[in-house]
C-alpha cells in the first residue's frame, strides 16, 4: 500500500521507471537547507503489521506529533528577526538557487508548478495566486521556492525573443520591476521518459526575481501561436494532456537533473522537497512521483500538495488507449485515472445544481453529490482524480469551498467529485486565499499603470481615468465622460464566468440605455471570443470587446469603469471581487 503521511490508501501497481541507486553527493559547498524539514508533513508509515489497533495508535501519536510541529512553526515564525535575506541577482540574471536561506531554519525547498502565471501568462485568478503565493513563501516565510511554468509561444515571444515588459504592478523588489526581463537558458538536453509517447527533449528557460526562481519549460508542444494556454478558435489543444503530464514530469526531474548539476548543490535524491501541484494541469506531478519516484527510493522524502481552484475543470480525457498514452504512464496505473463522469454536472451546471438541492436529505449531508441523484455515469479518465488520489496533501483556496465541496450542503459544487474527496477529508484543507493589494498595484493611490491615480478621499482622479478610458477604446471626445455609464467585465471567458449571460443581454441592455458603453477583456472559450467579436461589430458605438492577456488595459479598466460585472454562475474564491475592493 502506498501510505504517505500516516494515512493508509489502497494500494497500486508501481511504475518500471527507476534513477538507480543514489550517487555519492559531489563535492563543495552543502545547501544550508538540508537542516530544514518538511516540518508540517508526516513521515510515511510502516507498512501493515496486521494489528489494526495497533496501526490506529500510531497514527494518533503521529497527529499529536504533527500538531506539535505546527506550533513550534508558529512560535518560531513570531520569534524571527525581520529583514535577512540572500543576495538577489539583479533582473535578467541567470539563475542561480541560492546557497543560503533567507530565514536560516526551518526552511524547505518548495517547487511550485503551475499552468500560469502573471506577469508571464494568464487567464485567470490562478495565474495572480502563482504570482504572489510564491513570493511570500520565499520572502515571509523563508522557504527557497522555485516556480515551473510551461513557455508557451506568447511567452517565448515576449520574453525570450523580445525585450520583456514591464511587470503589471511596475514594482518589484521595493520599487524595482521586471522591466525589460528576458528569460535565458538555464539548462539545457533534459530527456523525459514519457512512455508510448517516446523519449521527450526539454530545455529550461528562466530568470530570478523577488527571491522566487521563476523557471520555464520548453518543448515543441507549448510552441502554439494561440494567444490562451489551453487552446486556439477551434477549441482546446486536442494533446493538452500529454503537454501537462510533460510539464508535471520536467518539474520532478528539475531538482534531480538542474539543482545537482550545479557545482554548490549536493545530490538531492533524498532531499525533503515540497511540491505544489496546482489544479489539474499539474495533477499529474502527485501521480509521477508516487508512481515513478518514490517507489524506487528516488524523491523518497518529497511530497506533493495538491491545490484546487476550481472542481469544474477536471482534465477528463477519453478512456482510450491513444488518449491514455499521451500520460506517459504504463498500463498498470489505468485504473488510476479511471472516473464515471456526471455529464450534467458540467453541460448544465445550474439544473445540475437543482438537482442536488431537490436531492439534499439534512439528515444525511456527509452523501456525496451525484451519488443518489439517478445520474448516468461516463467512463472517462480524468488526471484530477488521479491526482486527488495520489497527493499526499489537498488544499482549496478557502474554507467554505473546502465545505461546498465534500458536502451535498455545498450545493453540487463537487461537480462529481465529491465521493473521491471524501476518501480523503482527513487530509483536506481549505486556505483562504488573499491578494497583497498596495504591492501589486491594485490600489488606485499607487497604482502606476492607470492614468492618474487617486483615493476615497479624492475621487477627482477617477473622472480623468474614465475621460482617458472612452477616448482610448475610441467612444467619445473629451467632455462627456460624466454623461456616459461605463461598464467593464474582465474575466475568463467560459460558462462559469457569465460572460455569455452578458453577451445575451446586450441587446435589451442597448435598447434601454443607448448611452451606455460596454467594455469586454478577456480569453478562454473561442465561441465565446468569437461572440464577442461579432456583438462589437453589431453594436460599435456601444461595445468594445478586447480578446486577448492584457494586464495594463484591465487596470485601468478597474480604474475607470463607473460598473463592473460579474454575472458569475458561481465562484470559488472570488479572487476578482478582492482586486475591486
Amino acid at each position: 500500500e502506498n501510505a504517505c503521511f500516516g494515512a493508509a490508501r489502497g494500494g497500486h501497481v508501481g511504475c518500471t521507471m527507476a534513477h538507480g541507486a543514489p550517487r555519492k553527493p559531489p563535492r563543495g559547498r552543502d545547501r544550508l537547507v538540508q537542516s530544514g524539514s518538511l516540518s508540517t508533513m508526516r513521515r510515511p508509515c510502516r507498512a501493515r503489521s496486521g494489528n489494526l489497533d495497533a496501526e490506529i495508535q500510531v497514527l494518533k501519536e503521529q497527529n499529536l506529533e504533527l500538531l506539535a510541529k505546527i506550533s513550534a512553526r508558529a512560535r518560531l515564525k513570531q520569534e524571527r528577526a525581520e529583514g535577512g535575506g540572500g543576495a538577489e541577482a539583479r533582473r535578467g540574471e541567470e539563475v542561480t538557487p541560492p546557497t543560503t536561506s533567507p530565514r536560516g531554519d526551518g526552511a524547505m525547498d518548495v517547487v511550485y508548478v503551475t499552468a500560469e502565471v502573471s506577469p508571464f501568462s494568464k487567464t485567470g485568478g490562478l495565474a495572480d495566486v502563482s504570482k504572489s503565493l510564491p513570493v511570500a513563501l520565499a520572502k515571509e516565510a523563508g522557504h527557497n521556492v522555485t516556480v515551473v511554468s510551461p513557455l508557451y509561444g506568447f511567452v517565448r515571444d515576449r520574453y525570450v525573443l523580445g525585450e520583456g515588459v514591464e511587470h503589471p504592478s511596475g514594482v518589484g523588489e521595493v520599487g524595482e520591476g521586471l522591466g525589460g526581463c528576458r528569460l535565458r537558458c538555464v539548462f539545457e538536453n533534459v530527456t523525459l521518459d514519457m512512455g508510448r509517447s517516446g523519449k521527450q527533449t526539454i530545455r529550461l528557460y528562466g530568470t530570478r526575481w523577488r527571491h522566487v526562481d521563476w523557471i520555464f519549460v520548453d518543448h515543441p508542444c507549448f510552441q502554439s501561436s494561440s494567444s490562451s494556454p489551453y487552446g486556439d478558435r477551434n477549441g482546446e489543444f486536442i494533446d493538452n494532456p500529454f503537454r501537462f503530464s510533460l510539464l508535471s514530469l520536467a518539474a520532478l526531474e528539475l531538482p534531480l537533473q538542474w539543482w545537482s548539476s550545479l557545482e554548490r548543490r549536493r545530490d538531492v535524491r533524498d532531499d525533503e522537497i515540497l511540491f505544489v501541484a496546482n489544479d489539474w494541469h499539474a495533477a499529474m506531478v502527485p501521480v509521477h512521483l508516487s508512481r515513478r519516484f518514490r517507489r524506487h527510493g528516488v524523491l523518497k522524502n518529497a511530497r506533493c500538495l495538491l491545490c484546487i481552484h476550481n472542481l469544474f475543470h477536471q482534465g477528463t480525457i477519453a478512456p482510450t488507449d491513444h488518449t491514455y498514452g499521451m500520460l506517459g504512464l504504463g498500463d498498470e496505473h489505468r485504473q488510476l485515472l479511471e472516473h464515471c463522469l456526471a455529464p450534467a454536472a458540467f453541460t448544465q451546471p445550474e439544473a445540475y445544481v437543482d438537482a442536488v438541492l431537490d436531492e439534499w436529505d439534512p439528515m444525511r449531508p456527509e452523501l456525496g453529490d451525484s451519488s443518489s441523484l439517478g445520474v448516468e455515469g461516463e467512463p472517462c479518465l480524468s488526471v484530477l482524480v488521479a491526482g486527488i488520489r495520489s497527493s499526499d496533501r489537498i488544499v482549496t483556496v478557502s474554507p467554505t469551498y473546502a465545505w461546498e465541496i465534500l458536502s451535498r450542503q455545498g450545493f453540487g459544487f463537487g461537480f462529481g467529485l465529491t465521493n473521491e474527496l471524501l476518501k480523503r477529508r482527513d487530509d483536506l484543507h481549505g486556505i483562504l486565499n488573499g491578494i497583497d493589494g498596495p504591492e501589486e498595484g491594485l490600489c488606485p493611490s499607487s497604482d502606476k499603470l492607470i492614468p492618474h491615480m487617486y483615493s476615497a478621499a479624492d475621487l477627482s482622479g477617477k473622472t480623468v481615468c474614465k475621460e482617458s478610458l472612452l477616448r482610448e477604446l475610441g467612444f467619445l471626445e473629451a467632455g462627456a465622460a460624466a454623461k456616459v455609464p461605463l461598464i467593464g467585465f474582465i474575466g475568463r471567458l467560459d460558462k462559469q464566468k457569465g460572460a455569455d449571460v452578458l453577451l445575451d443581454a446586450l441587446p435589451r441592455l442597448f435598447d434601454r440605455h443607448q448611452d451606455a458603453r460596454v467594455v469586454m477583456l478577456g480569453t478562454g472559450d473561442p465561441s465565446l471570443e468569437q461572440r464577442i467579436q461579432s456583438a462589437e461589430g453589431s453594436f460599435s458605438d456601444n461595445l468594445r470587446g478586447v480578446v486577448g492577456f492584457d494586464v495594463a488595459l484591465s487596470h485601468r479598466i478597474f480604474a475607470g469603469c463607473d460598473i463592473l460585472l460579474m454575472p458569475s454562475t458561481f465562484e470559488v474564491s472570488l479572487s476578482l471581487s478582492l482586486s475591486l475592493s
